[in-house]
Formats: structure tokens, C-alpha cells, sequence
């Protein structure tokens, strides 16, 4: 479930502060800051398509997944922090999602390999909550830590991101998903 908030909560604030992170950071006009924000989510379409085909070929546990992903991910916030460039901010979020999209399909998976099969229901009505609990959480403690400063909020997502990388996995949590 903390994976599931996390990812929700990173993507939805990533959303919402783009355009103004456009204006304030790179002193975009608002049509112009529009631009690369579309963009920018247009590339985030984009990668999530190729991080899935990636995905699919792979073969990996969802754990495995969840930590290469959260990897890339962060990676890719901490360069939008750093963005100076319209094409600096349209690259980073092309690489945020294209991690991004390495988490999603694995925390699903990972709830179903840590419950019996009679609980299936239960622990997906879990996870959607947590989804749907980052998705409103995020943008509200985002815009908060935006008024701080404009990269705060894409900070924040980076400490988010660092203990998925680090967490450990207990052995016989998830029988199905050795990394």
C-alpha cells in the first residue's frame, strides 16, 4: 500500500506543478509554459508505453521492479529539480515516468503475491485507496512545499522515492517475488 501512495502521490503533484514550475523556474510566459507543459505530459504518455514494453521483457519480480523503477525514477525528479531548460524539463519527465512505469504494474502484483486467493478482493479495494489517497494528498502537500520554494515539491518525491530503493523485501512476505 505505501508503494501505491507513493506512486500516486509522486505522479499526481508532478502533474499539477509542471506549469507553474515552467513559469517561476524557467521564466516562461503562460503560453509558452503551457507548451512545454503539455509536452512534458505528453512525454510522460510516451515513456510509460515504452516502459512497459521494457517491463514486459524483462521478466523481473515485482520487487525488483518496484526498486530499479523508484531508481530511475528519482533520478529523473532530481533532474527536474535541476531543470533550467525547457528541454531539460521535458527530458526529466520523460525519465520520471519511464521509472514511474515500472512501479505501477509492480505493486498490484506484489499485493496479490502477499495475500491468499480469498483475499485478493480485499488487498486490490487496499490498493486502490492508497491510490486514490496519494492522488489527493499529493497535489496538497506539492502546492505546499511549492510555495517554499518551486523544486521543493520535486525533492520531496525524491526522498519519497529513496526508501523503496533501500527496503527490505522479508523473505516469505511474497513467495513469487525473489529479487
Amino acid at each position: 500500500m505505501l508503494v501505491s501512495f507513493t506512486a500516486y502521490f509522486c505522479v499526481s503533484t508532478a502533474q499539477i506543478i509542471v506549469g507553474f514550475f515552467a513559469i517561476d523556474r524557467l521564466g516562461l510566459a503562460g503560453g509558452d509554459a503551457a507548451r512545454v507543459a503539455g509536452m512534458s505530459l505528453t512525454m510522460v504518455g510516451v515513456s510509460l508505453i515504452g516502459s512497459q514494453m521494457v517491463v514486459r521483457r524483462l521478466g523481473w519480480p515485482p520487487a525488483r521492479l518496484v526498486r530499479f523503477g523508484s531508481v530511475i525514477g528519482a533520478i529523473g525528479f532530481a533532474m527536474v529539480a535541476a531543470s533550467t531548460s525547457s528541454a531539460m524539463l521535458i527530458g526529466a519527465y520523460f525519465l520520471t515516468a519511464f521509472g514511474m512505469g515500472w512501479i505501477f504494474p509492480a505493486f498490484g502484483a506484489m499485493a496479490a503475491n502477499a495475500v491468499q486467493a480469498h483475499e485478493q478482493g480485499a488487498a486490490a479495494g487496499a490498493i486502490g485507496a492508497a491510490q486514490g489517497f496519494g492522488t489527493v494528498v499529493g497535489p496538497l502537500v506539492g502546492t505546499l512545499c511549492y510555495e517554499l520554494e518551486p523544486s521543493a515539491p520535486y525533492w520531496l518525491i525524491v526522498a519519497m522515492l529513496v526508501p523503496m530503493i533501500v527496503w527490505p523485501m522479508p523473505a516469505g512476505r511474497c513467495p513469487r517475488d525473489r529479487t
